[in-house]
């Protein structure tokens, strides 16, 4: 059951992120929105590290490691400067219907990094719970697909889809980091991510908020403390406790947990195509949890890769 918990949670912070990154992204250019939640999470993410911290806990000798050093760099990289600033530049260009189908896509590209990359096999189950999940999403959004599919931008289409694979491979790498330092393994992401972005901020753009309201400093904290920090933390958890794949689902509820926060705050309809949609999700992960995502001994074996 925690492990569901977990799954609703993460997709219910992070299906909320697109209202508060659209309200700011009209007063915040897209590098500068991308270092300004890197900065918050890392920051919110100290504070945890700090609170939570045990005095008991002895220091491994893999906390030094060079390999550790650079898994955090790649994930940096990966989660955050990469998507941080496509996901924002395509979402500009992009229909929404279009951009979630898109986010939905990052199941599908993690079996494919995990099976090409690291060689190792998933089983029917998961295979088939991941595509049908997929089918899921396209289904929620197909009503509108026929007016919008062909209206986009391409550059933005491929800005979303670079962002998902980026995203997926993250999430593959993210099953290797200390599994007993969870909240300082994503706060040292964050802090790397946030070393990189700041200068390339001040180069490509003129990051000054001198203009931003109230609001809009309120919604910028909460995309960096809880929905760039605190998201991230438990994306950790649960990637740790049930591995990349399961972890993945969360990219097929997003779109649905922001379709229905649109009907309950905005009085936007709720489509039987939506709730169709959603009891297909719900059907594919039953699928995929005939099986664990890998087995003790291919973490182990893939541990021992990094260290």
């Amino acid at each position: 059951m925690k492990k569901y918990v977990f799954l609703i949670l993460i997709s219910f912070i992070w299906g909320s992120q697109f209202y508060f990154a659209e309200k700011v992204l009209d007063e915040v250019a897209p590098l500068t929105l991308a270092a300004i939640r890197s900065i918050v999470g890392a920051i919110a993410l100290s504070i945890v590290a700090a609170l939570i911290k045990n005095p008991s806990h002895k220091k491994r000798k893999v906390a030094r490691s060079p390999k550790l050093y650079l898994l955090y760099v790649s994930i940096a990289l990966l989660e955050a400067v990469i998507p941080f600033f496509l996901v924002a530049w395509g979402q500009q260009r992009v229909s929404s219907s279009i951009a979630s189908i898109l986010i939905g896509t990052t199941p599908i590209w993690t079996i494919l990094i995990i099976g090409a990359v690291f060689r190792k096999k998933l089983s029917l189950y998961q295979t088939t719970g991941v595509v049908l999940g997929f089918l899921g999403i396209v289904f929620v959004f197909s009503p509108s697909l026929g007016t919008s599919l062909f209206s986009n931008g391409l550059a933005g289409f491929i800005a979303l889809l670079i962002a998902t694979a980026s995203y997926a491979g993250a999430l593959v790498l993210m099953e290797y980091l200390p599994s007993e330092a969870t909240v300082a393994s994503m706060r040292n992401v964050l802090c790397i991510a946030s070393v990189i972005l700041i200068p390339i901020t001040f180069i490509i753009e003129d990051p000054t908020l001198a203009t931003l309201s109230m609001i809009d400093v309120i919604d910028l904290l909460i995309l960096g403390v809880f929905q760039t920090g605190l998201v991230y933390w438990f994306y950790n958890l649960l990637i740790h406790m049930e591995g990349a794949v399961f972890a993945s689902f969360s990219n097929y509820f997003i779109p649905l947990i922001g379709v229905f926060l649109g009907s309950l705050f905005l009085n936007e309809s709720v489509s039987i195509y939506m709730i169709i949609g959603l009891f297909i999700i719900i059907f594919s992960i039953i699928i995929s949890r005939k099986t664990k995502s890998c087995n003790r001994q291919d973490k182990l074996a893939l541990t021992q890769f990094w260290w």
